[in-house]
């Protein structure tokens, strides 16, 4: 009888858990600045930064698709996938011939998200607030960016700050407010990356990023697809 009522309360604790965690998918936009610096190479007198001119922003398509796990106490685990691209908008060069190249050297990249999340919800509203911070980490896909197949002459200038690194991890910041509406609630947040490693893949070219942007979304407790099973 002790053991069966341990099981209904767990059950009951477990349930009750499970109606706080939720999916939510969301959608907007974000603008990207990559930071860059150069060190002199030994073997030149000069840097490839006072031939090339760079223009280190770049604006995405941003899309996230997060499970928020209940930890009680209004206190959140965040957990979830997103794609955006990162890079330079243009990168242009005068050979000594006077050819002029310009080429966009932006990459696609897939990432993850690890977050501690406080959720509020006013008394009697249907409105609440929520912020989280934690890492997170992206990951490049897709072919190499345009200006890495730069023609011989400009690649030797152009290509040090059109090679990104595989793996960017940064410190994500949120904040964003809810709505109850139908079965779930509309999400409206904003985002702030801190890049924190290098993402040049250059001996000599040192680059770090700082992302901002919003989303729109709308997120479904979990409650609400056991309740489809039924």
């Amino acid at each position: 009888m002790k053991r069966f009522l341990f099981v209904i309360i767990i059950a009951g604790f477990v349930g009750s858990l499970q109606a706080q965690n939720s999916f939510s998918l969301a959608a907007g936009y974000i603008y990207t600045h990559t930071s860059v610096a150069e060190y002199k190479r030994p073997e030149n007198n000069y840097y490839f930064l006072d031939y090339v001119s760079i223009d280190p922003n770049r604006s995405s398509f941003h899309v996230s698709l997060n499970a928020d796990i209940d930890l009680g106490n209004r206190f959140f685990f965040s957990t979830g996938i997103h794609y955006q691209e990162m890079g330079m908008s243009n990168i242009n060069f005068i050979d000594t011939l006077n050819d002029f190249y310009s080429y966009k050297a932006n990459q696609h990249y897939i990432g993850w998200s690890l977050l501690l999340k406080y959720h509020y919800t006013f008394r009697d509203s249907k409105f609440g607030i929520f912020a989280g911070v934690g890492p997170k980490v992206d990951f490049a896909v897709g072919y190499l960016n345009i200006a890495e197949q730069a023609p011989f002459r400009a690649a030797n200038s152009m290509t040090p700050f059109a090679r990104f690194n595989t793996v960017d991890f940064e410190i994500a910041i949120e904040a964003g407010v809810t709505y109850k509406l139908g079965p779930g609630s509309i999400i409206a947040k904003i985002n702030y990356y801190q890049g924190l490693s290098d993402v040049m893949r250059d001996d000599y070219v040192v680059g770090k990023t700082i992302s901002v942007g919003g989303d729109v979304g709308y997120s479904l407790n979990l409650s609400f697809f056991a309740g489809k099973n039924h």
